[in-house]
């Protein structure tokens, strides 16, 4: 009796002991996906990439669905200045967030912070670098205001010279014709003096011959 006394206290440590290491198993084996979060997964630009043709965004994609509020992405440039950006937009696990032209070659920082599906905030940075040959390729690509004004300003001076020299070369010729250098009145006047001078050589001439058909009536009289 006393070896089954002595039995059953050992038989129950050792279930107790047994449960207790059970138990710490199944929570050992919890406890990472306890403390699992969300995080990024993938980035375009790539983290420490280098790039010859500048970005016009950035996409982050995370390991699960991001919330509506509370997000934020920054962009330092290489001299250390702070870009301006817009809230990214949402959808499901992608965040995208639009870009400015980037006109520096160099190292740039992405900074972000996220807030989670299970509300945990993910945030943290990444770099890319942009070549020589990528701002060369981003200034060529965009034209500064003000030069796209001096273009159309200057177009549009083009446009008005030609407009001006369509109508020079419009313009009629200076005519000898009396009638269009005088208009209708200063015709109508020249027609009449013809007609004064034509009739005034005519008169003279009906003068003069009858002036010698006398001249012959006298001297024929004379000789009778």
């Amino acid at each position: 009796m006393n070896d089954t006394t002595t039995k059953n206290p050992l038989h129950r440590g050792a279930v107790l002991v047994a449960s207790l290491a059970a138990a710490g198993l199944l929570g050992l084996g919890s406890a990472p996906a306890a403390l699992a979060h969300d995080t990024l997964l993938s980035s375009d630009p790539e983290a420490d990439a280098e790039l010859d043709e500048a970005p016009e965004r950035i996409e982050l994609t995370f390991s699960a669905d991001i919330g509506d509020g509370g997000n934020a992405v920054a962009l330092t440039d290489p001299s250390g200045k702070s870009h301006e950006l817009d809230d990214p937009e949402v959808d499901g696990p992608d965040a995208t967030v639009e870009l400015d032209p980037l006109t520096e070659a160099g190292e740039y920082t992405v900074a972000y912070r996220m807030v989670s599906s299970d509300g945990h905030v993910v945030e943290d940075r990444f770099s890319f670098t942009l070549t020589e040959e990528a701002v060369a390729g981003a200034e060529q690509g965009a034209a500064s205001p003000e030069e796209a004004s001096d273009g159309e300003d200057s177009a549009g001076g083009a446009e008005q010279d030609t407009a001006a020299g369509g109508d020079a070369s419009e313009e009629p010729v200076p005519s000898s014709d009396p009638v269009s250098l005088f208009g209708p009145v200063g015709g109508a006047v020249i027609g009449i003096a013809l007609i004064a001078l034509v009739a005034v050589v005519v008169l003279r001439l009906l003068r003069n011959r009858s002036g010698g058909d006398g001249g012959s009536g006298d001297a024929g009289g004379s000789g009778a």
